[in-house]
């Protein structure tokens, strides 16, 4: 990671565009497009203004975000309930709060995938493919948390490193949110 910034930091191809306000646009709509559910908070302080190099202010600009991200409050609350036809008999034995993932689990996250539409609990990113996703248990086995669909919640690649991540320093998780950013320079 640490050489990717150093590439764009020093690159003498300057082929994308110079212009912050273009740069700044273009992360704006991205955000807004992949990350609906969060506000970020685009103010330019004067920190950004006194620097002179426009790749070390993108890059700046970009790590405010990431911190952002990282740091959003996630409210855990209990998901939709799904009609009744969707379930399937042994859904409610093997709903009970155990250590050990129930044999339908994978059944489970398909059917919390298509109740949320392919949409990320944390952030709004919008994902394809089941296995894009990850689940999240919104309850936890201690506080009387199982299986059940409506205690199921589905997050994507970056939300779910973030909320089972202890170390929350930047520049030490792979976020592809940081990756789709850079790419921006």
């Amino acid at each position: 990671m640490l050489d990717k910034i150093k590439s764009f930091l020093f690159q003498k191809d300057n082929h994308k565009s110079d212009n912050f306000d273009v740069f700044f646009d273009l992360v704006n709509s991205y955000l807004k497009r992949e990350h609906p559910k969060i506000s970020f908070d685009l103010s330019i302080d004067d920190k950004f203004l006194k620097e002179e190099n426009l790749k070390i202010k993108k890059t700046l600009f970009i790590d405010k975000i990431v911190k952002q991200f990282i740091d959003f409050e996630y409210t855990k609350k209990t998901q939709e309930t799904v009609k009744k036809e969707l379930l399937w008999s042994g859904y409610g034995i093997n709903s009970s709060p155990n250590i050990k993932k129930p044999q339908d689990f994978l059944r489970r996250k398909e059917l919390a995938f298509f109740r949320e539409n392919g949409v990320c609990n944390r952030c709004g990113n919008k994902m394809e493919k089941i296995t894009d996703s990850h689940t999240f248990l919104i309850h936890n086995f201690e506080e009387g948390g199982g299986y059940n669909i409506e205690n199921i919640a589905i997050l994507c690649f970056d939300c779910n490193k973030i909320l089972t991540n202890e170390d929350k320093n930047i520049f030490e998780l792979h976020l592809k949110i940081r990756d789709d950013l850079y790419d921006f320079i």
